[in-house]
């Protein structure tokens, strides 16, 4: 996947590369900026856009493992902590820039039975304000909420048929009455990683289509 999305950038005219990394561990952490610094000579941007999913995460606190919560925590949070906390200097070395989190509009809500998913969302909400405020002016920090988005890894394995029944179930809950396409958070992000956005920082950015300020009860 990673090789890919390097070839599709090289395609359009841009510029990039791979380097396959496993987030919990600051050494692979510290290797990324390591080398961005050597090949780029700087850092204007840093998207952090991650997250694990398994069934032993979707339990409520009492039945949850403390493994699978640790574990789920790594990934979901603590990676976005170490990712900003060794990005920054670089950023700051290249004269500022900003930093995009990818949340989720769970950090608002909660789902039944999905307790880590939900604190880790919530904590990120809380880690993009304290970065907005620590670092600004030269570091702007914003976080985008997804509702959720058409991608690859939600198909679970369904076929055309049974994917077009489940966007069209999904569909209904929200105002738009049609799922989100990857492509409309990538437009955000672009927009916060742009100087379009250069007043805005230390936001929550919802895009759900109007989901969470809806009620989708039938009367």
């Amino acid at each position: 996947m990673g090789e890919r999305t390097v070839d599709i950038i090289k395609k359009s005219g841009g510029e990039a590369i791979f380097i396959k990394t496993d987030v919990t561990i600051t050494d692979n952490i510290q290797n990324i900026i390591t080398t961005t610094k050597s090949k780029y000579k700087g850092l204007n941007c840093l998207v952090n856009c991650v997250a694990r999913y398994s069934p032993g995460m979707a339990k409520n606190a009492v039945e949850i493992t403390k493994e699978e919560w640790d574990q789920t925590l790594n990934v979901n949070l603590n990676s976005y902590f170490l990712m900003a906390k060794y990005s920054i200097p670089l950023m700051l070395e290249s004269g500022g820039g900003t930093i995009i989190n990818i949340s989720s509009t769970v950090g608002m809500l909660a789902l039944p039975n999905f307790s880590v998913y939900s604190v880790a969302k919530a904590a990120i909400n809380g880690l993009t304000r304290s970065l907005a405020v620590d670092f600004a002016p030269k570091i702007r920090t914003n976080a985008v909420l997804p509702g959720f988005v058409k991608i690859a890894n939600s198909e679970q394995n369904r076929n055309p048929e049974e994917l077009d029944k489940w966007y069209k179930e999904i569909s209904k809950q929200y105002p738009m009455k049609r799922v989100c396409e990857v492509e409309e958070i990538a437009s955000v992000v672009s927009f916060l990683a742009s100087e379009k956005s250069s007043y805005i920082n230390g936001q929550s950015i919802v895009v759900d289509g109007g989901k969470t300020i809806s009620d989708s009860h039938d009367f």
